[in-house]
């Protein structure tokens, strides 16, 4: 009786943690989902559909690179209307899904470490990113661990209904997710083969994995089901359940977008960009990680799953720096094979101390530890923070010790003292296997809560931001201007429906064509003559005082920033990886120019947004 009632408190309490997740998660994915502008490769997305369900709406139509994002954005338009929330919505759902995913793996894992697994994706930063951008990739990790978590059971039931779930999912990465969807194929598939190697001479009585079931050396594996369950998803999805055949053109797209990025790098994008984006929001994990690597390789790697996501570390980091299209959110396949990998060594430090020297050691002992480490790594960090301000004022590109002022300095000279001290010092008390313990435990904890608020600054506040690394090509903040702008022109020109006529020199498929989505009149056109005697016009930035036959007054909104990487100097390195801070800040490098002729300006009040 005591034993069950304990398994019924564990089940509720194992509960009552993913809830907790799924709230945590869900308040960071949907918050001010909307308030953050689209950036181009959303804006041309979310047009592709909205042009679908909306055929008044002006522009041509879009095919998409992203079959699977066109559906759900055909829904979410048809439901909610076209917004940036509509349009993110979905994905922001899956980023849930797949910080969630390793309860898939619970039976390979184990019920605690499938959760620490959770827990490590819901405070990824990349993860936070990837899901509050639409991004498609997103949804190809999701495939990817719905295929990994259908092939397993496979191996355990041999029941044909995994494999068409695994199958099917593998259909979605290839042929309806994003261009780069091919390549996690076949990253997966070289973690499986390099885990197939390493098995070789491994005992199969661990209980984890009986041998592999394997397609062309197993007999019985169900080609026809599998193979029929893939064709009708791809079919349903990118058909839009066919409603709309010409949907499946946009599988065409997809494939030519994968061709195309083997050779072709995104703009703005540096080589190796996955693996920066780790290094730079997840070093925490990233040593983690490695520390993890370093004790299975001293344990004989015994477990199957933790070879696996070795090898999908491998591969995966390959990928992201040999595909010249990957892109930030590439950084997906390295960082949750890292997430795998440390699930294992948190719960190795979390379990009970086996050490016969140290049977004494008060349980407590590694918490306290634990709230030592952190409080410790806070002080730390906010000298370090000073540091990194004070060595903006260096007017130089060496480093000054003169810029720096001594009092951090000290402090930080004083706090890694203590670290030192009191590491010899507990493990004298409660030997070194606690102190380590402790130690990394609460460097774990500090860098999870640290990781998880770079991730919101750069998602939310810093959207607009060329300077953080995640937005290379940064929608400004103006845009919102704009349209509000824009709006405010329809209320007074015709009652408030968005249906006064529009000239505008812009890209059909770019973030300027997603804010004027509600006119209908606005027309697209390809040089400044054919706008002249409009009422209303929108021409690049550049274009100033344009011959258009009459009297303009002319207002500028900026649409995107980049940085220069290269203007990067020593002294900078500190302040911007901790605070996006340097000397040499983003400029703009797209706007445009909302002019009104003279006659439609004196019918607007003083008060208005357009001005001279």
């Amino acid at each position: 009786m005591i034993e069950d009632r304990r398994a019924a408190w564990s089940l509720s309490g194992e509960v009552l943690a993913y809830i907790a997740l799924v709230v945590l998660a869900l308040v960071l994915r949907i918050a001010q989902l909307d308030v953050v502008p689209m950036t181009p490769n959303e804006a041309r997305q979310a047009l592709a559909a909205w042009r679908v369900v909306y055929p008044d709406a002006a522009g041509a139509a879009i095919v998409p690179d992203s079959p699977l994002l066109f559906a759900l954005h055909t829904l979410g338009f048809s439901l909610l209307g076209a917004s940036e929330f509509s349009a993110r919505i979905f994905t922001a759902l899956a980023g849930i899904g797949l910080a969630l995913s390793p309860l898939l793996f619970r039976d390979f894992l184990g019920r605690a470490r499938a959760f620490l697994f959770s827990l490590l994706l819901t405070f990824s930063p990349v993860l936070l990113m990837a899901s509050r951008t639409d991004s498609a990739g997103v949804w190809t990790m999701l495939a990817v661990m719905i295929a990994l978590a259908a092939f397993w059971r496979y191996q355990q039931s041999g029941q044909g209904r995994h494999v068409a779930v695994s199958m099917a999912a593998v259909a979605a990465m290839l042929f309806l997710t994003e261009p780069s969807g091919p390549v996690a194929v076949v990253v997966l598939l070289v973690a499986l083969l390099g885990l197939i190697w390493s098995r070789r001479g491994l005992d199969d009585d661990e209980g984890l994995m009986p041998p592999l079931r394997l397609p062309g050396r197993d007999r019985t594996w169900p080609w026809a089901s599998g193979a029929l369950a893939a064709g009708i998803l791809v079919v349903i999805v990118a058909t839009l359940f066919t409603m709309y055949p010409s949907g499946l053109s946009g599988i065409g797209e997809l494939l030519n977008g994968t061709l195309r990025g083997l050779t072709t790098a995104r703009p703005l994008i540096p080589p190796f960009f996955p693996l920066a984006i780790t290094l730079f929001y997840e070093p925490v994990l990233v040593v983690a990680g490695l520390i993890a690597v370093v004790v299975l390789f001293r344990e004989g790697f015994e477990s199957l799953m933790d070879r696996f996501f070795l090898g999908w570390l491998i591969a995966g980091t390959i990928a992201g720096a040999a595909y010249a299209g990957s892109g930030p959110e590439q950084a997906l396949w390295i960082v949750i094979p890292l997430a795998g990998l440390t699930s294992g060594l948190l719960y190795r430090l979390l379990s009970r101390l086996r050490d016969p020297l140290w049977y004494g050691v008060p349980g407590w002992s590694r918490w306290v530890l634990m709230l030592l480490m952190i409080a410790l790594l806070s002080m730390f960090t906010v000298h370090a923070q000073s540091v990194a301000r004070s060595l903006l004022t260096n007017p130089t590109i060496g480093f000054q010790l003169s810029s720096v002022n001594a009092y951090n300095m000290v402090w930080l000279i004083i706090i890694g003292l203590f670290v030192i001290i009191g590491y010899f010092l507990s493990s004298s008390l409660w030997g070194e296997q606690t102190t380590q313990r402790g130690a990394l435990l609460g460097v774990l904890a500090f860098g999870m809560v640290t990781s998880l608020g770079s991730g919101w600054n750069a998602a939310v506040p810093n959207a607009g931001d060329p300077v953080e690394l995640w937005n290379r090509n940064a929608t400004s903040a103006e845009t919102i201007l704009l349209r509000s702008t824009l709006m405010e022109m329809a209320r007074r020109e015709s009652s408030g429906f968005p249906i006064v006529e529009l000239s505008v020199l812009a890209p059909e498929d770019g973030v300027v064509a997603w804010l004027l989505r509600d006119f209908l009149n606005a027309r697209f056109i390809t040089e400044v003559s054919a706008a002249e005697n409009q009422r209303i016009v929108l021409l690049p930035g550049g274009v100033d005082q344009p011959a258009l036959s009459s009297s303009y007054v002319g207002q500028r909104f900026g649409v995107s920033s980049v940085w220069d990487m290269s203007s990067l100097q020593f002294p900078d390195v500190l302040s911007w990886w901790m605070q996006r801070r340097t000397r040499v800040m983003g400029v703009l490098s797209d706007s445009v120019t909302l002019w009104l002729r003279q006659d439609v300006y004196n019918g607007v009040q003083a008060d208005a947004s357009v001005g001279p």
